[in-house]
């Protein structure tokens, strides 16, 4: 018993003495190829690494100098890259993290460039003293001409949008007099109004010249088969009323194709007026409107509002093609785009929002006053009504063309918070009857 109880302790010495010695061994192959002053001899792999399989290689020029182990030269630091000698795992190590690194930077946005805050005097807006300076365009303007007036303020957007066009006293060939007066209201820029306010007055002189000429020439054509008459039948009269009514058409579409052909994006709305031999000829696309004051201080809407959520307009939308939605805040919009459903330009939402206007005719008589032609940001706080008793009460001790009564109209719907561009024209109706 006491013979096995010595062999079997000699036993556990033998095999951890030969335990040390494997380890010390192993310990020194590992570290003798990468420390080893002789570079010519190959270097033995360690015993763990020959029970590995085979990992990827780091090439030489993959690794940095001071990657290196410490103790190493450059020359057995390329040695042990070789592909006979055992992988280096330390660069490997950092080169996988730098290659995770980049791989989350590629995945992350890119940082923001955030200007420093615009430095200005207390009360003054740094938005609309850039816009005012981008757009050359004042953010209030008074006008008052023959037999007009008008007043404009810009709304809390970038620039102001809104626009207006008059041509008073003008003779076309025949002897016809008319005055044409407009507001215009545009959207997506300034391009469209500008365009707009600039040739729709010159396209309807145009086009009544036109139709004016081709008239004259049938009248002279029946002056071989009988006399004119001293004066023109109801009939006759009629005709001439429908021949203004279409040039003012053509005028419009004509207008709108020739912005079109531009490739300029934006659009406008409008409310125009015209005045031809005693006759007066209101037209409107979108939202801009233009109400009648008369003696009696009753409020005639000529116009109606081009919006996405009249029915009439919803029917014409759908048979083209398009369709009519209403959002969140309850507004109608075509195309879930745009809210009115007529206007110049918009090239994008063609044929659904058309510039084929609405026009109406109406012969001047003595209580015929004045007519108010604004763009919505005054319709959308001030009701028709409240626009002819601002203008009345303004118009008992002057005249009715007194720019005070189209400032008084901006400064109600800004106090009742309109936020858009505002623009009022009053146009006195008297001179035209007497």
């Amino acid at each position: 018993m006491l013979h096995g109880v010595r062999f079997l302790r000699s036993a556990a010495a033998a095999f951890a003495r030969l335990a040390h010695a494997i380890f010390s061994t192993g310990w020194a192959l590992f570290f003798m190829p990468l420390c080893s002053p002789t570079s010519a001899s190959t270097p033995v792999p360690a015993p763990w690494q020959q029970l590995q399989p085979a990992r990827a290689k780091v090439h030489p020029a993959a690794l940095a100098v001071d990657e290196k182990p410490a103790g190493c030269s450059k020359d057995q630091l390329l040695q042990v890259s070789s592909p006979a000698a055992p992988v280096l795992v330390l660069p490997a190590i950092k080169q996988q993290a730098a290659e995770k690194t980049a791989r989350a930077a590629r995945g992350r946005p890119p940082r923001l460039a955030i200007p420093p805050p615009v430095a200005c005097a207390p009360g003054v807006d740094p938005f609309g003293a850039a816009a005012d300076r981008e757009t050359d365009v004042a953010t209030e303007l008074e006008a008052q001409g023959e037999g007009f007036c008008l007043a404009s303020r810009r709304g809390v957007r970038h620039a102001m949008e809104d626009g207006y066009g008059v041509i008073t006293d003008h003779n076309i060939e025949g002897g016809s007099q008319l005055a044409f007066y407009g507001v215009y209201d545009g959207h997506g820029g300034r391009a469209a109004v500008d365009f707009v306010a600039d040739k729709l007055g010159k396209n309807v002189v145009a086009a009544l010249a036109a139709a004016q000429a081709s008239s004259r020439r049938q009248q002279q054509s029946k002056l071989w088969s009988s006399p004119p008459p001293l004066e023109m039948s109801e009939e006759e009269e009629e005709e001439d009323g429908e021949t203004v009514v279409a040039a003012i058409r053509a005028a419009y579409l004509t207008t709108d194709s020739e912005f079109l052909s531009q490739g300029v994006r934006g659009g406008a709305c409008a409310a125009t007026a015209l005045v031809k031999d005693g006759d007066l000829y209101v037209a409107n696309v979108g939202d801009c409107r233009a109400v009648l004051g008369s003696r009696g201080g009753v409020a005639t809407p000529l116009t109606s509002d081009h919006t996405a959520g009249r029915e009439d307009e919803r029917r014409r939308i759908e048979s083209s093609g398009g369709y009519v939605s209403c959002g969140s805040s309850g507004v109608w919009r075509v195309q879930d785009c745009l809210a009115v459903s007529r206007a110049f330009g918009d090239a994008s939402m063609k044929p659904w929002v058309t510039c084929e206007p609405e026009v109406s005719r109406r012969r001047l008589t003595p209580d015929c006053r004045f007519l108010v032609v604004a763009s919505d940001g005054l319709w959308n706080k001030v009701s028709c009504q409240e626009a002819v008793d601002a203008v009345s009460a303004a118009a008992a001790g002057a005249s009715s063309s007194s720019v005070g009564s189209c400032k008084e109209l901006v400064a109600l719907a800004r106090n009742r918070g309109s936020r858009d561009d505002i623009t009022v024209m009053v146009v006195d109706l008297q001179r035209f009857t007497q």
